[in-house]
């Protein structure tokens, strides 16, 4: 129905016709300005999910993180404590315990060969941490001093 008009129009006068699809193609740009109310929803969902994807990443940083600092702190114990038993004579160096700091519990262990009069001591340090609790040992050879 229009389109025999406007084919009609663009043999008799092409001027009006390129000023009717003028004024229809700026009516087709116009129609459509910014975004829906669901495209802006749809955005702001993929964006909630990337942002909670992030967040979890920073939480298991930080937990790693806190670890690897009670690590350090609880390796660094134990083996504070090797140095410690190996200043003591070798008949003083015997089994314990001690709370250290209120986090840590080193307690330390030890075995003797009498025959080659040698003493095994091992430290164990023991902590409740971000990812519970968590143990690590130390182990050193005494010898009796000559």
């Amino acid at each position: 129905m229009g389109v025999p008009f406007l084919f009609a129009l663009e043999k008799k006068d092409k001027r009006y016709y390129h000023y009717i699809m003028m004024v229809n193609h700026k009516d087709k740009s116009n129609k459509k300005q910014g975004f829906t109310l669901v495209e802006v929803l749809i955005a702001m969902m993929i964006l909630a999910i990337a942002l909670l994807a992030l967040a979890a990443v920073v939480i298991s940083s930080t937990m790693l993180l806190s670890h690897s600092a009670d690590r350090e702190t609880a390796v660094s114990l134990a083996i504070g404590k090797l140095d410690d038993l190996e200043g003591l004579d070798y008949d003083e160096i015997t089994n314990g315990s001690e709370q250290v700091g209120g986090k840590f519990t080193l307690s330390w262990v030890v075995s003797e060969d009498v025959t080659k009069e040698i003493k095994d001591v091992t430290v164990s340090a023991t902590w409740r941490g971000v990812l519970g609790e968590r143990t690590v040992n130390a182990e050193r050879e005494y010898g009796k001093r000559k």
